[in-house]
Protein backbone atom coordinates (compact mmCIF):
# COMPACT_ATOMS: atom_id res chain seq x y z
CA UNK A 1 0.00 0.00 0.00
CA UNK A 2 1.76 3.08 -1.02
CA UNK A 3 2.14 5.48 2.07
CA UNK A 4 0.35 8.91 1.78
CA UNK A 5 3.15 11.39 1.24
CA UNK A 6 2.93 15.05 3.32
CA UNK A 7 4.51 18.20 2.50
CA UNK A 8 5.83 20.65 5.85
CA UNK A 9 7.08 24.05 5.25
CA UNK A 10 8.56 26.64 7.69
CA UNK A 11 10.50 29.72 6.95
CA UNK A 12 13.43 28.81 9.36
CA UNK A 13 15.43 26.06 11.19
CA UNK A 14 14.09 26.75 14.61
CA UNK A 15 10.20 26.32 13.35
CA UNK A 16 11.26 22.81 12.15
CA UNK A 17 13.16 21.73 14.93
CA UNK A 18 10.45 19.11 17.07
CA UNK A 19 9.75 17.38 13.65
CA UNK A 20 13.44 16.95 13.07
CA UNK A 21 14.63 15.95 16.14
CA UNK A 22 12.09 14.00 17.13
CA UNK A 23 11.69 12.13 13.69
CA UNK A 24 15.24 12.92 12.17
CA UNK A 25 15.44 12.42 8.33
CA UNK A 26 16.17 9.70 6.57
CA UNK A 27 17.40 11.13 3.66
CA UNK A 28 18.43 14.39 2.28
CA UNK A 29 17.80 15.74 -1.16
CA UNK A 30 19.38 19.45 -2.40
CA UNK A 31 17.53 20.71 -5.00
CA UNK A 32 18.46 24.20 -5.87
CA UNK A 33 18.68 26.78 -2.77
CA UNK A 34 16.96 23.85 -0.65
CA UNK A 35 17.28 20.65 1.52
CA UNK A 36 14.35 18.46 1.29
CA UNK A 37 14.48 16.17 4.84
CA UNK A 38 12.45 12.61 3.80
CA UNK A 39 10.68 11.92 7.64
CA UNK A 40 8.87 8.45 8.18
CA UNK A 41 6.16 8.52 10.80
CA UNK A 42 4.12 5.75 11.23
CA UNK A 43 2.34 4.88 7.97
CA UNK A 44 3.10 8.69 6.84
CA UNK A 45 5.78 9.76 4.72
CA UNK A 46 6.77 13.46 5.04
CA UNK A 47 9.17 16.09 2.80
CA UNK A 48 10.23 19.10 5.11
CA UNK A 49 12.17 22.02 4.10
CA UNK A 50 13.03 25.48 5.38
CA UNK A 51 12.14 27.73 2.33
CA UNK A 52 13.66 30.71 3.99
CA UNK A 53 11.66 34.31 4.72
CA UNK A 54 9.57 36.38 2.64
CA UNK A 55 7.01 35.39 -0.29
CA UNK A 56 9.09 34.99 -3.45
CA UNK A 57 11.44 32.56 -0.91
CA UNK A 58 8.40 30.68 -0.11
CA UNK A 59 6.94 30.32 -3.57
CA UNK A 60 9.81 29.09 -5.46
CA UNK A 61 10.17 26.42 -2.57
CA UNK A 62 6.44 25.58 -2.34
CA UNK A 63 6.45 24.91 -6.32
CA UNK A 64 9.53 22.65 -6.24
CA UNK A 65 8.31 21.22 -3.35
CA UNK A 66 4.88 20.37 -5.06
CA UNK A 67 6.43 19.51 -8.58
CA UNK A 68 9.57 17.42 -7.63
CA UNK A 69 7.85 15.12 -5.08
CA UNK A 70 4.18 15.26 -5.40
CA UNK A 71 2.61 15.22 -1.89
CA UNK A 72 -0.97 14.52 -1.56
CA UNK A 73 -1.15 17.39 1.08
CA UNK A 74 1.02 20.63 2.09
CA UNK A 75 1.55 22.34 5.41
CA UNK A 76 2.85 25.50 6.82
CA UNK A 77 3.75 26.42 10.01
CA UNK A 78 6.03 28.47 12.36
CA UNK A 79 5.32 32.03 13.79
CA UNK A 80 3.53 34.80 13.01
CA UNK A 81 2.47 37.94 14.43
CA UNK A 82 -0.86 38.65 16.23
CA UNK A 83 -3.45 41.57 14.75
CA UNK A 84 -6.25 41.19 17.48
CA UNK A 85 -5.74 42.09 21.10
CA UNK A 86 -7.65 39.17 22.36
CA UNK A 87 -4.88 36.33 20.53
CA UNK A 88 -1.79 36.26 22.84
CA UNK A 89 1.89 34.82 22.77
CA UNK A 90 2.19 31.31 22.76
CA UNK A 91 -2.01 31.08 20.90
CA UNK A 92 -2.62 29.15 17.91
CA UNK A 93 -3.83 30.35 14.46
CA UNK A 94 -5.22 28.34 11.80
CA UNK A 95 -5.56 30.25 8.59
CA UNK A 96 -9.05 30.04 7.36
CA UNK A 97 -8.33 32.49 4.27
CA UNK A 98 -5.02 34.35 3.32
CA UNK A 99 -4.44 37.38 1.33
CA UNK A 100 -0.99 39.55 0.15
CA UNK A 101 -1.73 42.40 1.86
CA UNK A 102 1.15 44.72 0.16
CA UNK A 103 -0.06 44.18 -3.21
CA UNK A 104 -2.23 46.88 -5.35
CA UNK A 105 -5.83 46.51 -4.63
CA UNK A 106 -5.30 43.70 -2.32
CA UNK A 107 -8.75 41.91 -1.57
CA UNK A 108 -10.20 43.26 -4.74
CA UNK A 109 -9.39 40.53 -7.40
CA UNK A 110 -12.34 38.36 -8.07
CA UNK A 111 -10.44 35.54 -9.96
CA UNK A 112 -7.53 33.89 -8.25
CA UNK A 113 -6.88 31.74 -11.63
CA UNK A 114 -6.44 35.36 -13.62
CA UNK A 115 -2.59 35.72 -14.36
CA UNK A 116 -2.56 39.60 -13.87
CA UNK A 117 -5.19 40.46 -10.88
CA UNK A 118 -5.05 36.92 -9.09
CA UNK A 119 -2.75 37.65 -6.60
CA UNK A 120 -4.93 40.39 -5.26
CA UNK A 121 -7.59 38.15 -4.44
CA UNK A 122 -8.39 35.93 -0.76
CA UNK A 123 -7.31 32.66 -0.84
CA UNK A 124 -10.04 30.44 0.88
CA UNK A 125 -8.29 27.21 2.68
CA UNK A 126 -9.19 23.28 2.21
CA UNK A 127 -12.66 23.13 4.13
CA UNK A 128 -11.86 19.31 4.63
CA UNK A 129 -8.54 20.10 6.14
CA UNK A 130 -9.39 22.80 8.15
CA UNK A 131 -12.42 21.65 9.61
CA UNK A 132 -10.79 18.30 10.56
CA UNK A 133 -7.39 20.16 11.64
CA UNK A 134 -9.51 22.80 13.67
CA UNK A 135 -11.56 19.70 15.61
CA UNK A 136 -8.46 18.17 16.20
CA UNK A 137 -6.73 20.99 17.31
CA UNK A 138 -9.48 22.44 19.48
CA UNK A 139 -9.84 18.82 21.74
CA UNK A 140 -5.81 18.05 22.63
CA UNK A 141 -4.38 21.22 22.44
CA UNK A 142 -3.09 23.09 25.67
CA UNK A 143 -3.39 26.44 23.92
CA UNK A 144 -6.58 28.61 22.62
CA UNK A 145 -7.07 27.85 19.04
CA UNK A 146 -7.88 31.05 17.07
CA UNK A 147 -8.88 31.03 12.98
CA UNK A 148 -9.74 33.73 10.60
CA UNK A 149 -8.14 35.73 7.88
CA UNK A 150 -4.24 35.32 8.04
CA UNK A 151 -2.20 38.20 5.73
CA UNK A 152 1.39 38.27 4.25
CA UNK A 153 3.74 40.96 2.85
CA UNK A 154 7.44 41.07 2.54
CA UNK A 155 8.20 43.46 5.52
CA UNK A 156 8.06 42.55 9.32
CA UNK A 157 5.47 43.99 11.17
CA UNK A 158 6.89 46.22 13.88
CA UNK A 159 4.22 49.63 14.60
CA UNK A 160 1.58 50.10 16.11
CA UNK A 161 -0.14 52.05 13.25
CA UNK A 162 0.60 49.68 10.62
CA UNK A 163 -0.73 47.26 12.30
CA UNK A 164 -3.92 48.95 13.40
CA UNK A 165 -4.39 49.72 9.83
CA UNK A 166 -3.85 45.87 8.70
CA UNK A 167 -6.18 44.48 11.07
CA UNK A 168 -9.73 47.10 10.25
CA UNK A 169 -8.76 47.10 6.73
CA UNK A 170 -8.19 43.33 5.64
CA UNK A 171 -10.12 42.24 9.19
CA UNK A 172 -6.89 39.79 10.13
CA UNK A 173 -6.21 38.35 13.07
CA UNK A 174 -2.26 37.18 12.01
CA UNK A 175 0.43 38.27 9.82
CA UNK A 176 3.71 37.11 8.67
CA UNK A 177 5.61 37.40 5.45
CA UNK A 178 5.05 33.63 3.37
CA UNK A 179 1.62 32.03 4.02
CA UNK A 180 -0.15 34.11 1.72
CA UNK A 181 2.32 33.08 -1.16
CA UNK A 182 2.45 29.35 -0.16
CA UNK A 183 -1.20 29.43 0.03
CA UNK A 184 -1.21 30.57 -3.70
CA UNK A 185 0.89 28.38 -4.84
CA UNK A 186 -0.44 25.48 -3.39
CA UNK A 187 -4.09 26.50 -4.45
CA UNK A 188 -3.27 27.12 -8.25
CA UNK A 189 -1.56 23.83 -8.34
CA UNK A 190 -4.60 21.90 -6.39
CA UNK A 191 -3.24 20.45 -3.72
CA UNK A 192 -5.00 20.44 -0.25
CA UNK A 193 -3.21 22.59 1.75
CA UNK A 194 -3.10 23.85 5.43
CA UNK A 195 -1.56 26.67 7.14
CA UNK A 196 -0.80 26.95 10.80
CA UNK A 197 1.23 29.06 13.32
CA UNK A 198 1.73 30.20 16.73
CA UNK A 199 2.25 33.93 17.64
CA UNK A 200 5.46 34.86 19.00
CA UNK A 201 4.36 38.38 19.18
CA UNK A 202 1.72 41.32 18.72
CA UNK A 203 3.09 42.78 15.63
CA UNK A 204 3.57 46.48 17.22
CA UNK A 205 6.20 48.19 18.63
CA UNK A 206 7.29 45.71 20.95
CA UNK A 207 7.93 42.87 18.55
CA UNK A 208 11.18 42.59 18.99
CA UNK A 209 11.43 41.93 22.32
CA UNK A 210 8.40 39.91 22.28
CA UNK A 211 9.90 37.69 20.20
CA UNK A 212 12.86 37.11 22.35
CA UNK A 213 11.03 36.06 25.08
CA UNK A 214 8.77 33.86 22.76
CA UNK A 215 12.31 31.79 21.51
CA UNK A 216 13.11 31.36 25.25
Amino acid sequence: MKMKRIGIIAAWQPELNYLHEEYPSRKVRKIAAWEFHYHSINNLEIISVISGVGKTNCSSCTQLLISEFRPDEIYMTGICGSLSDSIKGGEIVIARQMLQHDVTNAGKGDDVWDLYTGRTSIIDGDNSIFSDFLNFAINTSEHKINNGMFISGDQRIREDVLRSSLSSTHNAIAVDQEIASFSYVSYVNKIPFLCVKSVSDQADNKTIEDQKRFKL
